[in-house]
């Protein structure tokens, strides 16, 4: 609680100090805008007195002066009874006043003054005084644009200037003309604008108040109503309930009467009218379907009063002779027949004399909105009717489908009359018509009997609209013609398809479907029919895309589609298929009539005749025993035939596809089938296709890709052979599969001399060529497992001789230096290919330990024939690439020891290598062409960590980082002689290993150096040592500023700390610190502060570390002694010799008194503590004394602080009374002898 309060008083405190602050500063901002104000008034005073002077002078005209003033505004003051003076509010003096003089042109003894100009308004505003004071004080205000101004300094400075405006005095002879006084601006209020909003309320709540009462007498008199007629209607009978309704139907409907006289309220009336021949029609509903209002029990009798509304309706509807009125008065009576509970033959019969009378009574009128709107009702009307369970008996529907007859009949004779004469197209009307022709197929699905004389009916329908298609053309009806064309080929169509009811396959009716939209097409297109012919050529797209899946879902097992014949069928399909692009090509009028959607030079049935024709090959495969191959190459030759006959697209198109299917079928067989003399045939009849094919010069503008597919087939044959007969003999494999390489290049040498082959065609010859040698090449290497090394040595020889002569072909064929063009350099992969046999025979051959001797003498082999061949230049990157192989090589033997040699013999052949290596250095740095120092500048580098490596994997851990350091050394000559073309910063990266590898070596045998250990480690400083002499003498790496005393010195230091006992390391680091602050002294250093870090931690580990480290007296005193004398000697070193050091007490003093009095703390008594601490204290003041440093005094005061609480707190309390009276005796002298020195050397802290 105590604290809490001193902070708040501290708070306090504070905060008042900073308001007086604060307050101080305005203060003085105040004080300096009032001497500012008071030096603008002297000034400006001065200035008017000299106006004035000049004024009042003797002998001044003031005729000649031209004075302008701006705006001089005096208002006379109105005063009140008993007033004496008039008194100004406001003097308002803007701007500064100019005076411009001129010079005199006689000797006259005046000079006077032309031009006296203020620029700004001079306002003196009389303010009215409200009581019957004598006095208003004036109020003079000078604004300055600059300087701001305060209220209290504004006030006082009016007050003064209007007492000097008041006495001045202005001379008769001086005349001022005052402008004319402007009047006074008033600033006008804005108007308040009520918001649109508001104006609406209130409009809202005028209405109401005015009209309030006629609005709550309308709504009571239609309550009264509505509970009169409830009332009556509860009272009395169902007929008077009725009789009722049709009065209120009578007034409604005699209201019109009224009305119709009333130009305003016309359609009022027509509304009216229209409302109670509804209510009228609801009456007659109700009378026998509404439970409360039935009176009429007898259905006929009902039926009959519902038909009597209908048609007062309907002619209500009619006399309008608008066909909104009319269709809604349609809709109505289909509403009224929609909710009769009980499905009759007779409610749908009245809906469809409703529609058909509907549809007449518009028959004068083009109302196809009308048409449309009771065709589309009619049909939801059927729809709703024949849902739920009230269905109509077989005969039944009989007469219902009559009723659709008649409703469609009636619709489709109105779109025959003459108005629709010469109509190109009616969008509503065409609507209308297509809505018609659904009703009729709706309404024969919904009431199907399920009889098979329906397809007569279909059929006959059918014929009747094709004749009513021919009429609609000669009456030019063009929109009607196209439209009832499709409905008679979709009858047509539907009579087809009933066939499936007389147990007529679906196959057969497919391609009776086929060749109806075949016919059709074809008189469409004769007849210039164009909408009509693009429908049927979509249909033909279509309906083949149907058909082949329909044959393809039929050849399937589990299908359940009766079929009639399946083979038959699809031979049918085919032939159909071929013989329209056949009948087309014969007859040049007809071609193009089946173009292909996607590519029109195509014949949409020849590529679906294609598709069958492969479709018959799958069946002839899964139902005749003869080998379907047979059928495939006739009909691969056939259509061969019919290109070389017509030369069509189409016909070319099958070809190709043949073709292709003939070689991919025949190489299958040849690979599936069991050796036999069928592969004779297969082959035979493949090469003659191709050889047949080869001379057709395009297909779809492409010259080459017929040659192209050959080329693939015919080595596609090659390599079926080859692996059906040779795959069980290893070498004649290899040999074959060359062979087939050596047949595509010979091939392409014979055809580009003949200049028969396109660039693409020769580019994949030769890119087979190259893939057969790949794939003999692997071969190779798979097979070596099966093969001696004599074998292999023999096989690689006579590879190797094809490869050479494939690579140096061009010089040997192509003697007329034509020119090659895409596959010229191609030969030059065969050099790769003589490189992997000698490979596969090295790693065949050779025993894995001797290898890397082997690569390291390829790779000089390969670099010597890239120097002597130009087309070799590939050898360069592979040279070095067998080199690094080699260097990888011997690295896993070194790494994994699955060498079978002995050490001295695996270290033999990885001294060989780098030799090896070396000289391959040696022959890029000598090698005349640029390519070959492609690797120069990288290859030092693999070199060194290649040795690195095996250092790391080889050499024990202790040895290294001499090792490491003398590689170091050895790279810096090498740089430094021009002997390698290496960064110069690599020596230091392997200089940087070596010390990490001393270090971690030392981490890991933490204080377990043997004397050997020490010896290396050592070393490799002693090592670094020297070759820093030699980088700072040779003036190495002069980019990088590495300060390498300090690398040393942390090096050393690690080792050390890792190796060292505790109780050393305070004498290692005062003797280091020693060591560095001489070497700075002799300039061979240039880091002062290193010595200081090493001092530094000397103290700190004095402080904090050493004191537990000790385990005898004499121990604990020896070492001490030595640290003491160290760190003393250090001191003594620091301020004898070294001048140029700033804030050396502050460094050196303190860090000492920490540790030392952090010392005396975790090493002696708690009792005695204090009397230490306050002898510290007294060293430090003195301290403080001889090198005059007043920081030291203030120091050594606060030490003294803790020492006095120390010893009030505790050392009373806690400690014996002999060592409390020695502490409290000490630390009174100490604190004496501090007052006297302190007294007497006080002047030395100034």
């Amino acid at each position: 609680m105590e604290n809490l309060i001193l902070f708040v008083i501290l708070a306090c405190i504070f905060y008042l100090y900073y308001s007086f602050y604060k307050f101080k500063e305005e203060h003085t901002y105040l004080h300096s805008l009032d001497t500012d104000n008071k030096d603008d008034y002297n000034s400006l005073k001065k200035e008017i007195d000299e106006i004035r002077k000049q004024i009042t002078e003797s002998g001044f005209v003031s005729e000649n002066l031209v004075s302008k003033i701006d705006e001089i505004e005096i208002i006379s003051k109105q005063t009140k009874e008993n007033s004496a003076l008039t008194s100004y509010d406001i003097v308002n003096i803007k701007d500064d006043i100019e005076i411009v003089s001129t010079q005199t042109k006689d000797n006259s003894d005046l000079t006077p003054y032309d031009i006296v100009n203020i620029k700004d308004d001079i306002e003196i505003v009389s303010p009215q005084t409200k009581d019957n004071s004598a006095l208003t004080p004036y109020k003079f205000r000078l604004e300055s644009l600059t300087t701001p101004t305060f209220e209290e300094q504004q006030i006082l400075e009016e007050e003064k200037t209007s007492k000097k405006i008041e006495h001045l005095d202005i001379k008769p002879n001086y005349r001022l003309e005052a402008e004319p006084k402007p009047e006074l601006q008033v600033r006008e209020k804005k108007e308040y604008v009520e918001s649109t909003f508001s104006i609406l309320i209130k409009k809202l709540e005028h209405q109401f108040a005015e009209n309030w009462t006629g609005i709550l007498g309308t709504a009571i008199m239609v309550l009264g109503v509505g509970y009169l007629s409830i009332y009556t209607a509860l009272k009395v009978l169902p007929i008077f309930r009725i009789l009722i309704l049709w009065f209120y139907a009578g007034i409604l409907s005699g209201s019109y009467f009224f009305l119709k006289t009333k130009e305003k309220w016309f359609k009022t009336g027509l509304w009216l009218r229209n409302a109670g021949a509804a209510l009228f029609l609801f009456g007659c509903f109700g009378a026998s379907q509404i439970p409360a209002l039935t009176f009429i029990h007898n259905i006929p009798l009902a039926y009959s009063l519902i038909g009597i509304g209908i048609a007062i309706n309907l002619y209500v509807g009619y006399i309008i002779k608008q066909q909104t009125f009319l269709s809604l008065h349609v809709i109505l009576s289909f509403l009224i027949l929609c909710v009769i509970p009980e499905k009759l033959l007779i409610t749908f019969l009245l809906a469809s004399l409703t529609a058909t009378a509907g549809i007449i009574l518009s028959y004068k009128e083009k109302w196809e909105y009308h048409l449309l709107i009771v065709i589309s009702a009619f049909i939801i009307f059927d729809i709703w009717f024949t849902q739920g369970t009230s269905i109509l008996s077989p005969s039944q529907n009989i007469f219902a489908i009559l009723g659709i007859i008649l409703v469609s009949i009636s619709c489709m004779y109105m779109q025959y009359r003459s108005i629709y004469t010469n109509t190109r197209f009616d969008r509503i009307a065409f609507i209308t018509h297509l809505v018609n022709w659904v009703l009729f197929a709706l309404g024969l699905i919904l009431h199907s009997t399920g009889s098979k004389i329906k397809i007569f009916v279909l059929f006959t329908a059918a014929i009747l609209c094709l004749s009513a298609t021919l009429f609609a053309r000669k009456k030019k009806i063009t929109w009607l013609y196209h439209l009832d064309g499709m409905v008679s080929f979709l009858l047509f169509a539907l009579s087809i398809i009933m066939l499936n009811d007389w147990s007529v396959g679906s196959d057969i009716i497919v391609c009776v479907l086929y060749l109806l939209i075949i016919t059709c097409m074809f008189i469409m297109y004769k007849s210039k029919e164009v909408l009509l012919y693009n429908i049927f050529l979509d249909l033909n797209h279509i309906f083949c895309i149907l058909a082949l899946v329909f044959f393809i879902y039929a050849d399937m097992p589990f299908n359940y589609i009766t079929i009639t014949n399946y083979f038959v069928t699809v031979i049918m399909m085919t032939f159909i298929t071929l013989l329209v692009p056949v009948f087309c090509s014969m007859k040049k009028e007809y071609l193009g009539i089946d173009s292909f959607f996607f590519k029109k030079d195509l014949s949409l049935n020849g590529i679906f005749s294609v598709l069958f024709s492969i479709l018959l090959l799958i069946n002839w495969y899964h139902t005749i025993e003869i080998s379907f191959y047979f059928p495939l190459f006739f009909i691969s030759l056939l259509w061969c035939f019919l290109q070389l006959k017509f030369k069509t697209k189409s016909f070319d198109f099958g070809r190709f596809t043949f073709l292709m299917i003939t070689i991919v079928t025949g190489i299958v067989l040849i690979l599936t089938d069991p050796k036999s003399d069928l592969d004779i045939f297969f082959t035979l009849g493949i090469i003659a296709l191709i050889e047949f094919n080869w001379f057709v010069k395009s297909l779809q503008n492409d010259k080459s890709i017929t040659k192209t597919t050959s080329i693939i087939g015919i080595n596609a044959l090659l390599i079926s052979l080859s692996y059906k007969y040779l795959a069980s003999y290893d070498i004649i494999q290899i040999f074959g599969w060359f062979a087939i390489a050596l047949l595509n290049h010979e091939f392409l040498w014979i055809q580009f001399k003949r200049k028969t082959l396109t660039t693409d065609n020769q580019i994949l010859l030769y890119g087979f060529c190259l893939a057969f040698s790949i794939f003999g090449s692997g071969l190779f290497a798979y097979n070596t497992q099966f093969l001696n090394s004599t074998e292999i040595g023999l096989t690689a020889i006579g590879l190797s001789i094809i490869e050479i002569y494939i690579l140096f072909a061009d010089k040997i064929r192509n003697k007329s230096n034509a020119v090659i063009s895409g596959w010229g350099n191609f030969n030059v992969l065969n050099s790769e290919f003589i490189l992997f046999n000698a490979l596969v025979f090295v790693f065949s051959c050779i025993q894995l330990d001797y290898i890397p001797v082997y690569l390291g003498g390829l790779a000089i082999a390969t670099f010597w024939i890239f120097q002597k061949i130009d087309r070799l230049r590939r050898y360069n990157i592979y040279s070095f690439v067998l080199l690094i192989g080699g260097i990888f090589l011997s690295l896993y033997l070194a790494a994994f020891e699955a060498n079978t040699v002995s050490k001295n013999v695996l270290y033999a052949i990885q001294a060989i290598t780098i030799l090896l290596s070396v000289g391959y250095s040696y022959l890029q740095m000598k090698s005349q062409k640029e390519e070959g120092k492609m690797f120069i500048a990288f290859l030092p580098v693999i070199q060194n960590l290649w040795v690195i490596a095996l250092l790391f994997l080889q050499v024990e851990i202790a040895y290294l980082a001499p090792i490491f350091m003398l590689l170091a050394i050895l790279n810096f000559s090498l740089i430094l002689y021009e002997k390698i073309e290496l960064m110069p910063e690599s020596v230091l990266l392997i200089g940087l290993l070596s010390i990490v590898t001393s270090i971690f070596y030392s981490t890991k045998e933490l204080n377990d150096f043997t004397w050997l250990a020490w010896v290396l480690q050592l070393s490799s400083i002693a090592l670094l040592i020297v070759l820093v002499l030699l980088m700072n003498k040779k003036e190495f790496i002069k980019s990088l500023k590495i300060d390498y005393q300090i690398v040393i010195n942390i090096w050393l230091s690690i080792i050390m700390l890792t190796q060292l006992e505790h109780k050393w390391l305070p004498v290692f680091w005062a003797t280091t610190a020693i060591i560095n602050l001489c070497l700075y002294y002799k300039k061979i250093g240039n880091k002062k502060e290193i010595s200081i870090v090493y001092y530094l931690l000397a103290n700190f580990h004095l402080a904090f570390i050493s004191f537990t480290y000790y385990e005898s007296k004499f121990e604990f005193e020896f070492v001490y002694l030595i640290i003491f004398g160290l760190l003393a000697l250090y001191i003594f070193i620091i301020y004898k010799y070294i001048e140029d050091f700033r804030f050396r007490n502050s460094i050196i003093i303190y860090p000492a008194t920490f540790s030392i009095g952090l010392f005396l703390y975790l090493s002696f008594d708690k009792g005695i503590l204090t009397f230490f601490w306050i002898l510290e204290s007294l060293g430090l003041l003195i301290l403080g004394i001889i090198l005059k440093e007043k920081y030291f005094r203030y120091v050594s005061l606060s030490l003294v602080g803790v020492c006095v609480i120390r010893l009030m707190f505790f050392d009373l309390s806690n400690a014996d009374f002999l060592i409390r009276a020695l502490v409290l005796l000490g630390v009174g002298v100490v604190l004496l002898i501090m007052n006297t020195l302190f007294k007497k050397y006080k002047d030395r802290f100034n």
